[in-house]
C-alpha cells in the first residue's frame, strides 16, 4: 500500500501547478476509503494552481483502475463472484492457497521426516520386534481416537445413524489394513518409518485446519458420497502412478522397496538395501574387500535424501488433493435433491483462535477419520507391495496392484470422511 501511495505523492507533485484544490480533495478522500490509512499532504501546496483536465482525466482513470482491482481481488478472495467463470476462479484460487500450499510443503516433510527416521533406524540395526512395535502403535492411534469419539457422541447424544456408520466402516477399514500387515512378509516392521511419518502428516494438516479451517457449501448425500469416493479414487490412483514413475526415490520406501524379493538374511537385507540406494544416487566405486557390516556403516553415512522426488511428491499429492476438493464438492453439490441457486463454492480463507468444543471435534473426528484413513493407506501399500513382490510379476505390477488396492480404499472409507461430523445437536434430541 505505501508503494501505491507514494507513486500517486509522485503525480501529484509533477503536476501539482496544474492540479486544484476540488480534485485533490476528492483524490484523498478515495485513498483514505481504499486503504483506510491517513494521506495527509499539505493542503497550501494546492492554493492558486490552474486546473488542467488532462490531469484530472489522469488521476480518475488510475483511480478507476485501482478500483476496478481492488474489487475483484475483494470478490475472488471471499468468493463472490456471480458467473461460473468468476466462481471458479475463486474456488481454484482458495484452495489452492489453502489445501494445495499446505498440502504441498506437509508432504514433502513427511517424506523427508521419513526418510530420515528410516535411515536412522538402519544405521542403528533395529530389531525387527522393535520396528514391528512401533509400526502397531502408529496403526492403533487413528482407530483409538476414533473409539473415543464414538463414546463421546454417545455421552453427548449428538450420535446418529450417519456417523455411528461413518466410525463403523473406518473402524472395520483400519483392522482389516493392521490384520494386513501383520499377515504380509515383513510389512508391520516397514511401517515403523513410514508409518510414523505419515501420522506427523495428519496430525500437522489437522492442526492447521483447526486454526485455519476449510470447506464448503455442500452437505453430504449418498449419491454425492459414492461420485466423490469414485472421482478421489481415481485421482489418487493417478497421483501415485506418477509418483511410481517419475518420483520413486523418496520417504522411507525409498530405502526399503529395492527388489521384489528381500534377501535371505538380515544382515545382507541390510546391506543390499543400503547399497542399491548408494547406486542409484551415484556410481561410486567400493572396495569389495569390505565385510558386509563395514560397507553397511560406510554407505549408510553417505545416504542424503532426494529433494526433488520429494518436490515432485508434494506436487503430485497437492495437485490430487485441490483437484478433489473441486470435484468432489460440485457432484455432492449436484447431486444433492434440492441444489442451492449459487452453485458450488469454496469457503473463503479465515483464521480463528478455535475453542475446548472445537479442538475436541477435531481431535476425535476428522482427525480420527483422517489419521485413520493415512494409516490404511500406508499400510495396504506397504503390505501389497510386500505380499506381491514374492510373486513372479514384474515391479511396475505389483506398482499398479497396490494403487488400484488403494484407490478401492479410498472409495470404501469415503463415508467415514463424508459424514463423521453430522453430529446431532443435543437440543434436537432433547
Amino acid at each position: 500500500m505505501k508503494g501505491v501511495e507514494e507513486a500517486f505523492k509522485t503525480i501529484i507533485t509533477e503536476r501539482e501547478d496544474q492540479a486544484d484544490l476540488h480534485a485533490y480533495t476528492a483524490f484523498r478522500e478515495i485513498l483514505k476509503e481504499t486503504y483506510d490509512e491517513d494521506f495527509v499532504i499539505d493542503m497550501e501546496m494546492f492554493e492558486g494552481s490552474k486546473h488542467s483536465s488532462d490531469s484530472d482525466t489522469f488521476i480518475q482513470r488510475a483511480l478507476t483502475i485501482l478500483n476496478w482491482i481492488s474489487d475483484c481481488l475483494g470478490k475472488l478472495a471471499n468468493n463472490e463472484f456471480e458467473g461460473n467463470l468468476g466462481r471458479w476462479a475463486s474456488n481454484l484460487t482458495i484452495s489452492g492457497l489453502r489445501t494445495g500450499l499446505v498440502t504441498g510443503a506437509l508432504t514433502v516433510i513427511r517424506q523427508l521426516s521419513g526418510f530420515i527416521l528410516e535411515k536412522t533406524l538402519q544405521s542403528n540395526a533395529a530389531s525387527p520386534l522393535t520396528r514391528s512395535v512401533m509400526g502397531g502403535v502408529t496403526q492403533c492411534i487413528g482407530p483409538l481416537l476414533n473409539i473415543l469419539g464414538a463414546i463421546r457422541d454417545e455421552c453427548k447424544g449428538t450420535a446418529n445413524a450417519e456417523t455411528r456408520l461413518a466410525r463403523a466402516i473406518t473402524l472395520g477399514m483400519s483392522t482389516l489394513a493392521l490384520v494386513a500387515a501383520i499377515a504380509a512378509p515383513s510389512a508391520l516392521p516397514a511401517l515403523a518409518s513410514s508409518g510414523s511419518a505419515m501420522l506427523f502428516y495428519t496430525f500437522a494438516q489437522d492442526l492447521v485446519s483447526l486454526f485455519c479451517p476449510t470447506g464448503d457449501n455442500t452437505k453430504p448425500n449418498p449419491s454425492g458420497t459414492a461420485a466423490a469416493g469414485v472421482l478421489n479414487g481415481m485421482l489418487q490412483f493417478l497421483s501415485f502412478t506418477g509418483m511410481n514413475y517419475t518420483a520413486p526415490h523418496s520417504g522411507a520406501g525409498y530405502a526399503m522397496a529395492q527388489g521384489n524379493k528381500p534377501p535371505s538374511s538380515e544382515t545382507e537385507g541390510f546391506t543390499f538395501q543400503l547399497w542399491a540406494w548408494m547406486e542409484q544416487q551415484a556410481n561410486t566405486p567400493h572396495d569389495p574387500n569390505l565385510s558386509a557390516e563395514a560397507r553397511a556403516e560406510q554407505i549408510v553415512e553417505s545416504l542424503a535424501p532426494e529433494l526433488g522426488d520429494d518436490l515432485l511428491r508434494g506436487v503430485y499429492n497437492a495437485g490430487a488433493d485441490v483437484a478433489g476438493q473441486l470435484l468432489m464438492g460440485t457432484a455432492m453439490h449436484a447431486l444433492k435433491k434440492d441444489p442451492s441457486e449459487e452453485a458450488f463454492r469454496v469457503k473463503p480463507l479465515e483464521l480463528r483462535i478455535p475453542s475446548v468444543e472445537q479442538v475436541k471435534d477435531q481431535l476425535l473426528s476428522t482427525n480420527a477419520i483422517r489419521t485413520s484413513i493415512g494409516q490404511i493407506i500406508v499400510a495396504v501399500v506397504t503390505s501389497a507391495s510386500r505380499y506381491f513382490s514374492t510373486l513372479p510379476i514384474s515391479k511396475e505390477m505389483v506398482d499398479h496392484i497396490a494403487n488400484a488396492l488403494v484407490a478401492a480404499v479410498v472409495f470404501a472409507v469415503r463415508p467415514g470422511t463424508a459424514y463423521v461430523n453430522a453430529r446431532t445437536t443435543p437440543a434436537a434430541n432433547a
